[in-house]
Formats: C-alpha cells, structure tokens, sequence
C-alpha cells in the first residue's frame, strides 16, 4: 500500500530506524560481552593457592594465589608509560608482611586503598596502636624481574643498619623468588574486553551520527516551517510524483526534491541558487563518497542530500540532472571555480541589501 505526502513526512521525521538498530546491536553485543565475562569468572576461576607455600621460593608461575597481608610499604618502585603515580596502567610493586616474611606485590590503586589501614599501622610509631585486620589478597604468581630485586634490595637497606643490609644475591632468600600481581585475572576476558572497548567506540561514534543527523533534521523542519511548505509537499506527494530513484526514497515532484533514505532532506526547486556534487577522495584519487549539495538562495543554508559511497552511479547522475533542470535558469550548476567566486559575490550582494 502506498504511503499518503503526510505519512511520508511523518515518518521521515522520525529517527532513522538504521539508528535504532545500531543503538540495539550494540547494547547487545555489550550485555552478551559482560555476560561471558561473568560466566567466565565464575566457572573457570581456579582455587587459589597459598603464596607464602616455601615463603615464595620456587613457587609456579602464572598460578592463582593468595596472601594474607599483615603489613605494607609504601610503593618501592613504580614502573609504567606515565609519570603518574596513581595511574592504575602503570606497575607499582610494595612489599608485604605475613606471617613475619617479606612478599613483593603488584598491586592496583583500589587494593592499595583496600589496604590503607595496614599500611599506616606499618609505619605507626604509636606503640598503643591496635592492629588492623589482615586482609586477602588476590592475583597471578610472577618471576621478579632483575631490575626490581635491586630496587627491591636498595629500599630495604635504607630501613636497616648498615651490619643488617642485603645484597642482591640474598634477595631469593629473603623475598623469595616469585611475585603476586593483582591486577592480572585468572580468567583471559582480553576478546570480550576488547569487544567491549569497540563497541563502546562504535556506540559514540553512533551517537554523534545521531546528533548531527537531528541538528540536520531540525534545520529541514526549520525550513519546512518558515516557508510554510508542509501542506504543499504533502499534496504534491500525494497528486504531482514526477519521477522516484532508490526504491522511492529520493522523490521529484513537480516543485519540490524529497529524500527519506536515511533522514529527511526537502527543498523547492526555486529556492535553490547553487546546485553541485561534492566528492570525498582518498589521497586524491579513489573516490570514497558522492554527495549533491544544493545552496538556497538565502545565501546560508545549505543542503547535503543523496549520499552514496563511491563514485557518482548512472542513477544518482540522473538524480542531479533532474534536479538540474528543475532549478530556476539562473541558478548555478556544477563545482567550478567560476561558480565559487559567482556565488560568493552573491553572498556579498546580500549583506549589503540587507
């Protein structure tokens, strides 16, 4: 059944349903993506064993553990691509009692605040102080790289005297020879995080789209309005169809251009003062989008309508051929210098009538 002029404006002036569907694929693609996150952790999660098993010494990597922490040292060195200190990418690696030993950790900005309270008695010097609860915590075993073990053994010296500091030969035995990094998971959720991370991508960029697409809506309906045209579009619609292109989305009647393929894009041929096609090319050469941009006689509004990807197609030439002919004989035609320099001297003319 086909749509009445009214209908047709109706439902142009909604958002696109391209929109719609975009808005839904992508809250879906992000629920089913922290869907399998959750189910992940919850079923592959292994059981943690003990870290401070041997007091760390030849403890298997990339094994869930867990440590109880009695006591904290402020951050003993901090590695990572910022000079941030509280930027959670970068490592920061504290040394941890329990049970009277020494553990190096790798902890994140939230654990450290979990373990505020511990870390402040560690450094009390109020012998009535209370000691906190220790606290578990949780991450993935990891060999101590060099580098650290002297950072590691530097710290300590700094805290001891001098018959009491260590080399870097004695840190295995002190510190064992394995790390507990918290910030690594158990469970490898790298896919679904990513695609969170572009969804989320594609979601702003969807909605930029969608915010262009209703400023430039709004401008059509502006000028629908101001002109007091919509009756008229309606009727001709309805009684005075000249010719349809891509599946009746873009309309000729006898007075007016009507576009509904992806947003509403409407004027009257006599409005029009400038008429052009507009090419987006890659480095010069490939063409990656062709659009007709009509320029109305007002001298500032201008209308991008009949946008396809790639170079122009026999039936959008024939679009902007109608159009052509349809526009009053001294409007302007086609992209050319000359047309440029004729249309800014229009503009000029304007504002000095004004």
């Amino acid at each position: 059944m086909e749509l009445r002029g009214e209908e047709i404006l109706k439902r142009a002036k909604k958002m696109p349903k391209w929109i719609k569907v975009g808005y839904i694929i992508c809250i879906l693609a992000i629920i089913v993506a922290f869907g399998l996150i959750v189910y992940k952790q919850e079923t592959q999660t292994p059981t943690p064993i003990d870290f401070t098993t041997s007091g760390a010494l030849g403890m298997p990597k990339d094994q869930y553990a867990y440590l109880k922490v009695e006591g904290l040292t402020d951050a003993v060195a901090i590695y990572g691509y910022t000079d941030d200190e509280n930027d959670d990418s970068n490592d920061r690696y504290f040394i941890a009692l329990s049970g009277g030993y020494m553990y190096i950790v790798n902890l994140d900005i939230s654990t450290e605040e979990q373990l505020k309270a511990i870390q402040d008695y560690t450094y009390s010097t109020d012998e009535n102080a209370e000691a906190p609860t220790p606290e578990l915590i949780y991450g993935m075993t990891e060999e101590v790289p060099t580098e650290l073990k002297q950072f590691v053994i530097d710290y300590y010296n700094q805290m001891v005297s001098e018959e009491n500091q260590l080399t870097v030969n004695e840190f295995d035995m002190y510190f064992g020879d394995a790390l507990l990094n918290v910030k690594r998971d158990p469970v490898n959720v790298d896919l679904e995080a990513g695609i969170i991370l572009i969804v989320l991508l594609a979601l702003i960029i969807l909605f930029i789209t969608h915010m262009i697409t209703r400023v430039n809506a709004s401008r059509i309906k502006k000028y629908i309005k101001n002109n007091d045209y919509e009756s008229d579009i309606a009727s001709q619609l309805d009684d005075n169809v000249e010719e349809k292109f891509y599946k009746d989305k873009v309309i000729i009647t006898k007075d007016y251009f009507v576009e509904t393929r992806h947003e509403i894009k409407v004027f009257k041929f006599s409005d029009v003062k400038w008429v052009h096609i507009h090419n987006i090319k890659y480095y010069g050469v490939v063409k990656t989008n062709s659009s007709i941009i009509v320029h109305l006689k007002d001298g500032k509004t201008n209308i991008q309508c009949l946008s396809i990807t790639g170079k122009e197609t026999e039936e959008f030439m024939r679009v902007f051929e109608k159009i052509c002919a349809k526009v009053p004989t001294d409007a302007l035609k086609g992209y050319t210098s000359e047309n440029m320099r004729e249309f800014k001297e229009y503009k000029k003319d304007l504002k000095r009538n004004i």
